[in-house]
């Protein structure tokens, strides 16, 4: 099928007549057939498929004959791209329709669960979003560099944090170490702990992760689309599921609570005696006993110092204590 924007490939049949009519206006069929050097009979199917595009038009000779002229370029083009524009216009609202369908369809449970590639950074931070946005009780997420979204989506992602924590939804988050180089994140983390999330961080988190009332998880692999490998994976109920949150959970209790300055937290010299005590196996009355203090005493500081570390077992206040510098 000729289109309109055929006639300016001045290679193609039907565009070097338009050519000939441009150069040679009101020409007669022999006298445009001789330009071309085709017969009349071809140059006559060529200018009818011109007319039928509106690029030409048949115009009544003085004499009683018939001539052909061509349109104003300018105008043809003008029309062919809004034609085209129109077409881009529907395309894309086509798209968005789809595109609709095609993430609900791949967010659904089926059967024993599934795992999507996700090839696009858009379509991860749109996971980001809808994840938090559905969610029923709790998110669980892995912040780390280098990240996905701009400044202005970044806000964007806290004010819809916010608000969920406002609804009653629990979050807690995973920051890397670095976030106490970035003052705006780290602004937000604090904001978001004093309106009752909770925030610990790891020097090293191993990947970019958000889970979804432990139902639904994205997982980011990186972060460069021009690679042809995907960006991130999309895990419903499936035992790889399964291992994200169990791996969460497990580098949440390794974690260390997010602090306005971590480093003025250093321990007093009783505080670090009874973490070493504690490190070496001691019960609160050995530690009590080598340090002359009173068993009250100790069980009180080592509750405030497992509460200082975001630490549930002394082991775990060992390790955190040693994170930090502290031992």
């Amino acid at each position: 099928m000729i289109e309109l924007g055929d006639i300016f490939e001045p290679g193609s049949p039907h565009g070097r007549t338009y050519a000939v009519l441009v150069h040679h206006p009101r020409s007669s069929l022999a006298d445009i057939a001789q330009y071309l050097g085709v017969s009349e009979h071809l140059a006559a199917d060529s200018l009818d498929v011109l007319c039928e595009l509106r690029a030409a038009v048949r115009v009544e000779s003085p004499d009683g004959g018939t001539v052909w002229d061509a349109h104003a370029p300018e105008s043809l083009s003008e029309a062919e791209a809004r034609r085209r524009q129109q077409e881009i216009n529907h395309m894309h609202a086509a798209a968005a329709r789809l595109s609709e369908t095609f993430r609900s369809v791949r967010r659904s449970p089926r059967g024993n669960g599934a795992v999507v590639p996700v090839y696009e950074r858009l379509e991860m931070l749109a996971d980001f979003e809808e994840m938090q946005t559905g969610a029923r009780t709790c998110v669980k997420l892995v912040e780390r560099g280098p990240y996905l979204s701009d400044p202005e989506r970044e806000r964007q992602l806290f004010q819809l944090k916010r608000a969920r924590l406002g609804e009653g939804i629990r979050y807690q988050t995973l920051y890397q170490d670095t976030v106490y180089q970035d003052p705006e994140r780290l602004r937000h983390a604090l904001s978001t702990n004093a309106s009752g999330a909770q925030a610990r961080t790891l020097p090293e988190p191993p990947f970019k992760l958000i889970i979804c009332d432990d139902e639904r998880a994205s997982l980011v692999l990186h972060a460069d689309e021009r690679r042809p490998d995907p960006m991130g994976l999309r895990l419903t109920g499936s035992p790889a599921l399964e291992l994200l949150i169990k791996t969460f959970d497990v580098l949440w209790a390794m974690a260390a609570p997010i602090s306005v300055n971590p480093a003025a937290e250093a321990l007093d010299e009783r505080d670090r005696a009874i973490l070493t005590l504690m490190g070496l196996g001691a019960t609160d009355d050995t530690i009590a006993r080598r340090l002359g203090m009173s068993r009250r005493t100790v069980v009180r500081r080592t509750a405030r110092l497992l509460e200082r570390l975001g630490a549930s077992t002394r082991f775990q206040a060992g390790v955190q204590a040693t994170r930090r510098g502290w031992l």
